[in-house]
């Protein structure tokens, strides 16, 4: 399969008054997965389509390997798109579905039969060849849609929410398939969603979007683990990262009216950076639930508590702030009681309380 790199520069576009991309530059490696991540209205489809060539942009260039396709129409930039509604064509078979774009470029009959054979059996769909769309599954549609976008050996794979229409069983499924897909045919794809478990288990890179501006991207474990702003932390994870306010007193950290426990390499930081009031931002999974006070511990009251067979997810306030918190164990205490939480203090993350950016 062919695969070449994408790069976007200074990319505006706006639809009426409405500036929808805002100077967006991003720069997709060859062969590589990236995922646009970002909530409904805030550019992605818009920026997929304006690479397709479906939307022209009013500032900024597109390049597709190392040619300008900023002007080009679709059809001249060797690109397959695949859609959230499959748009597959009713009244063709499952087999001219998937030739109709080698037709649609003239290639010949026997290269054509080739390709089908290929691609339909890469997406466990060559027993279906002679079906109608009618006849299928939803699954199974979006496997033909698939097939007929890399029947044509495109440069670039843009899927927009290809899954969203799928059941939560099929798309677990499906995206295994496009995992293994991916890995086996390496085709440079950009694919938006605004699921982040989509985003977190597909993408080589993730790029997340607010407001028609890419506002981080790096790879998935980076993007968990180290949110650049309190808007990326709420945005990414089931649950969200927590936040807490706190601040620093005469060398003791506190939230709210309790003093947080922490070590001197986390006070010197925060002196070296002269801290006095930041936001802690912390994972459901990084904290640590006990019956009775230790030491160290901040304590706070059961709000809720969630069955998730394998964990139970408890909602907590401490203070004036209410966070999510997994129980492994059964504490045996129930709503309204009292627990002591510690933070794994290798995953707090501190941010700024004005700009809500990652400080440390």
């Amino acid at each position: 399969m062919s695969k070449k790199g994408v790069v976007l520069l200074n990319i505006e576009k706006s639809f009426g008054g409405n500036k929808v991309l805002k100077n967006l530059s991003l720069e997709v490696k060859s062969g590589e997965f990236l995922v646009l991540l970002g909530p409904s209205g805030c550019g992605k489809t818009t920026t997929l389509r304006c690479i397709a060539g479906l939307e022209k942009v009013d500032k900024g260039k597109i390049f597709i390997g190392d040619r300008d396709v900023t002007e080009l129409p679709p059809s001249k930039r060797n690109i397959s798109m695949v859609f959230q509604n499959y748009a597959v064509f009713p009244h063709m078979k499952v087999y001219n579905n998937i030739a109709f774009g080698l037709k649609m470029r003239k290639f010949p009959r026997q290269e054509i039969d080739k390709k089908i054979k290929e691609v339909s059996k890469l997406l466990k769909i060559d027993n279906l060849l002679d079906r109608f769309p009618s006849q299928l599954s939803g699954g199974q549609k979006q496997r033909v849609a698939v097939a007929r976008a890399l029947a044509v050996d495109p440069d670039v794979l843009l899927m927009d929410e290809p899954l969203s229409n799928l059941d939560a069983l099929l798309r677990a499924e499906m995206r295994t398939e496009l995992k293994k897909l991916h890995r086996d045919l390496g085709t440079t794809t950009v694919y938006v969603t605004h699921d982040q478990i989509e985003a977190l288990s597909l993408g080589d890179r993730i790029a997340v979007m607010f407001d028609g501006e890419i506002v981080q991207i790096s790879n998935p474990k980076e993007i968990y683990e180290f949110p650049s702003t309190i808007k990326v932390g709420e945005f990414i994870g089931i649950p969200s990262m927590n936040f807490l306010k706190a601040r620093y007193e005469n060398g003791e950290i506190f939230i709210g009216n309790q003093k947080f426990e922490l070590s001197d390499k986390i006070r010197n930081e925060i002196e070296r950076k002269k801290l006095k009031e930041f936001i802690i931002g912390i994972r459901a999974e990084n904290i640590e639930i006990y019956a009775n006070k230790c030491r160290g511990s901040l304590c706070s009251k059961i709000l809720l508590k969630e069955e998730l067979g394998y964990t139970q997810l408890l909602t907590l306030k401490i203070e004036d702030f209410t966070i999510k918190a997994f129980s492994k164990a059964e504490i045996g205490l129930g709503i309204d009681n009292y627990v002591y939480i510690k933070f794994r203090e290798d995953k707090i993350r501190f941010f700024d309380c004005n700009t809500r950016k990652l400080i440390f």
